[in-house]
């Protein structure tokens, strides 16, 4: 059966050579100077299910451009793919990216359209997606062997059409856990408790991580089951907050080139049929919160803008008191870039588009991701570009 085919990177890194200035020797001098110098490096990754294979090829974009992560933080499929980052060494991290991809595509591949009968993909796309809903994924999750109905009450069967465990034993084989542990970059989760309804981001700061951990972060009802860590229940963290900005900015200090891979498009056309308005609203459901987090920011920026001017009025025997140089700390911050990729790659395969994992269609969201950084690399300031004030801008494709 073939493997997913390597799409050659749209972007190829560039060492400078010595004594040539790097204006004219790196097509991403441009870049590197509209996006700032940062002491951090931050990739926040929306879930999506199927769709996540655009983040993949936004992240072998990224690696071209010499852009390494010291800080990863992911929902749902961007829980997977923040694992598969965080959890191998740099020179395999696309490797194994490439390794779930085509293992989650692969039952598909016998049935791919031959070249020129594209007018066909919507159909053959919709046959995919009733294939993962009869048999599910190959290395993901598979379906129960009786409906939830006839299970026994209070057990995972009765609370899920699917069981997960295949995702457990890939997981297990493609992520280094010792290495996510070992934090030498930081993974952040994020789920939700299932019996308070309070998100919750695990972290390997201060959470000891395995398998289980991603798997809550994926747990979306009533497909897949809740996950137990520590004597609690988690769902899917998108049932809170499908994009895990927030998390990354509750330091308010924070000086940091973040590189945020949304899965939905939060702007698009009225629907004609109940097909293109059932997308439309799953497109609204999961990103309507990464606009209000966006927003959120522009506040805070706000506030701390007024909190420094307020401060300046001060007479200076009063600035040296405890209290108000600890108001002064929060009113300063580092420059912060925020660099928006949002997939608005149509795959033809309307309101099922996260479960339809066939090969063309991942082959085609991963080649999606690459050009999308690749032109926001080439030129950044053909994005749309947000000053959101006091050093933070926003650069969305």
């Amino acid at each position: 059966m073939p493997k997913l085919e390597k799409v050659q990177p749209s972007m190829t890194a560039a060492a400078t050579p010595a004594g040539r200035n790097e204006t004219t020797a790196s097509p991403y001098a441009v870049a590197r100077r509209e996006f700032g110098h940062h002491e951090n490096r931050i990739l926040v990754l929306q879930g999506g299910g199927a769709l996540g294979a655009y983040q993949a090829g936004v992240c072998e974009g990224l690696e071209a451009a010499g852009f390494a992560p010291d800080w990863v933080a992911g929902t749902s499929i961007g829980a997977i793919n923040a694992a598969l980052i965080a959890g191998n060494p740099p020179e395999r991290r696309i490797e194994r990216l490439r390794a779930f991809w085509d293992r989650v595509s692969a039952s598909s591949a016998i049935f791919e359209l031959p070249a020129g009968m594209d007018a066909l993909r919507p159909w053959m796309n919709r046959i995919h997606a009733t294939s993962v809903m009869s048999f599910g994924v190959r290395g993901f999750f598979k379906p129960r062997l009786m409906p939830p109905a006839l299970a026994t009450e209070g057990s995972l069967a009765a609370l899920s059409y699917y069981d997960t465990e295949p995702l457990r034993e890939t997981l297990n084989e493609l992520v280094d856990f010792d290495l996510i542990n070992s934090r030498q970059i930081r993974l952040s989760l994020g789920a939700v408790n299932v019996c308070t309804g309070q998100a919750k981001f695990f972290d390997n700061a201060t959470d000891t991580i395995d398998a289980s951990h991603v798997m809550a972060s994926g747990a979306l009802p009533p497909g897949f089951p809740p996950v137990q860590i520590d004597g609690e229940w988690y769902w899917d963290g998108g049932l809170m907050s499908n994009t895990p900005l927030l998390h990354v900015a509750e330091d308010l200090r924070i000086n940091a080139l973040i590189v945020q891979i949304d899965l939905f498009s939060g702007s698009g056309d009225l629907p004609r049929n109940l097909e293109q308005a059932n997308e439309r609203a799953k497109d609204i459901q999961y990103q309507s919160k990464q606009r209000f987090t966006g927003e959120q920011i522009r506040r805070i920026e706000e506030l701390r803008a007024l909190l420094a001017e307020v401060l300046e009025k001060l007479p200076e025997n009063l600035r040296s008191d405890p209290q108000v140089r600890k108001l002064a700390a929060i009113s300063q911050r580092g420059p912060l870039s925020l660099v928006r990729l949002v997939n608005r790659h149509d795959t033809h395969s309307a309101d099922f588009k996260d479960f339809e994992f066939s090969r063309a269609t991942v082959t085609d969201l991963w080649k999606a991701g690459q050009d999308d950084i690749h032109r926001v690399m080439m030129n950044p300031m053909g994005c749309r570009v947000t000053d959101l004030g006091n050093g933070v801008r926003s650069f969305e494709n």
